[in-house]
């Protein structure tokens, strides 16, 4: 069977205009992903009560995805050690997930996942989602690039996922479990 693509969701908990799942979606089977990230929920930016609603949206993302075909697969750790446990679970090649613009903590993060997919030959395709501009030298033409950005349509939300081989999720995690106040 063909190595799926995995989609990572960070902040972006939707299938509506959702460029890393509708790429994934015609690339063949994916497998979604959400990662609970213990250095980002004890951060001091994050307070108990964004769990609330942050399952809330985890619970509408998995009914989506169940009604296209697929299932979020959910699991708590550092990004990439989760993502070095599904690799050797999955051997994918291609990870797909937003740039997010998010604090120091998500930024660093991300430079530790960039590292480990280069040293782990993934290929990490970050879409853009907002009209942040990154590595500019100077602002010269970032209006003309944010305007070009905010003019693309919409991605549509894909007919149909085809899913991989079934994993473990550990489904939506609660204050408890995270060792967060509730």
């Amino acid at each position: 069977m063909t190595a799926p693509t995995v989609v990572w969701f960070k902040r972006d908990l939707r299938t509506l205009d959702h460029e890393p799942l509708a790429r994934a979606a015609q690339e063949g089977p994916c497998l979604c992903l959400y990662v609970y990230e213990p250095e980002v929920l004890l951060a001091d930016d994050y307070d108990p009560t964004h769990l609330v609603f942050l399952n809330r949206c985890l619970e509408s993302l998995a009914s989506e995805l169940e009604q296209l075909g697929s299932s979020l697969v959910v699991r708590v750790g550092e990004a990439v050690s989760v993502l070095e446990q599904l690799h050797d679970e999955l051997k994918f090649t291609t990870l797909r997930s937003h740039q997010e613009t998010g604090n120091d903590i998500t930024y660093r993060r991300d430079l530790r996942v960039a590292r480990w997919a280069a040293t782990a030959g993934v290929t990490w395709v970050e879409s853009i989602q907002d009209g942040v501009v990154r590595r500019l030298d100077n602002r010269d033409g970032w209006a003309r690039q944010w305007d070009a950005f905010m003019r693309q349509p919409q991605f549509d939300a894909p007919a149909r996922l085809v899913g991989c081989a079934p994993l473990p999720s550990l489904g939506l995690q609660t204050h408890e479990q995270l060792g967060l106040a509730p």
